[in-house]
């Protein structure tokens, strides 16, 4: 399986291992306390937003404009594919938030205050058609328990390319009606919370070879596997023998997911 495939699994042992973080039962959401929210939510570039309900674990009303800011199609768009197209190298830094955030508001924030935190950090994501894109992800609760529990998440990412290419690796909880704020958080530093213990994951890596590449970007220019042969001076079985074992350590189905996925994980 490849890097970003096991993104998502991650991801969820993540939220899972901090007790009763996810709520046990979904609600509906008053779709007046989404507008406010998001009318009230600055954004210094083209956006989109989405609501998690927690405790599926599923996004629900998906702006339209998660097409153009990430070439990701509406009716495809889920947490799958957004985790999919973080940058590689950023995904390490993501679910290291996700584990900060997560024990902040178990722990740090009042379970009646949850509401109360706008959650700010910047991420490298790969666009659909392989340009590098950099986005400031804003979420805040929606909806809890009165334990604290999670039950609506709304999250929106607004594209500050034009601003910045490499952003900072910091997290910031910006209290609102008087709480107090937390910012410009080095997730990986030491003493990041008093009592937070990191959760300890290991992150699969795909590992093509020289020729696997070579072969791969012949695809990706459209090359059959004759040609290939032919451009690279081996036998078509060769060709075909290396096709095989690039899908088998990919996390795809076929020859058009294949380069789709080198492209997004910037091996093209």
């Amino acid at each position: 399986t490849g890097t970003m495939a096991k993104g998502l699994p991650i991801a969820k042992d993540i939220w899972r291992s901090h007790p009763r973080y996810l709520g046990d039962k979904s609600i509906g959401l008053q779709q007046d306390q989404l507008a406010r929210r998001i009318a009230d939510t600055f954004c210094p570039g083209p956006y989109f937003y989405y609501v998690i309900d927690s405790p599926t674990l599923t996004l629900e009303h998906i702006s339209e404009s998660i097409h153009p800011v990430l070439g990701i199609p509406l009716h495809q768009a889920n947490l799958q594919e957004l985790i999919d197209s973080l940058h590689p190298e950023d995904l390490d830094f993501f679910l290291r938030c996700e584990d900060v955030v997560a024990h902040f508001l178990q722990h740090i924030a009042p379970a009646d205050k949850v509401c109360l935190y706008k959650i700010v950090s910047s991420l490298r994501h790969i666009r659909r058609d392989g340009t590098p894109v950099t986005l400031l992800k804003q979420t805040q609760v929606l909806d809890a328990t009165a334990e604290g529990s999670l039950l609506k998440v709304l999250g929106i990412h607004a594209d500050i390319s034009h601003i910045t290419r490499l952003p900072p690796r910091t997290l910031s909880f910006i209290g609102l009606d008087g709480e107090p704020s937390y910012m410009e958080i080095d997730v990986f530093g030491e003493n990041v919370f008093e009592r937070f213990i990191p959760y300890q994951y290991t992150i699969d890596e795909v590992h093509y070879t020289a020729r696997e590449l070579e072969i791969i970007r012949l695809l990706a220019r459209g090359n059959s596997s004759s040609e290939i042969a032919c451009a690279l001076n081996i036998s078509g079985q060769t060709v075909q023998t290396h096709r095989k074992n690039i899908l088998k350590k990919s996390p795809v189905r076929n020859t058009t997911e294949l380069i789709e996925f080198c492209i997004r994980r910037c091996y093209l």
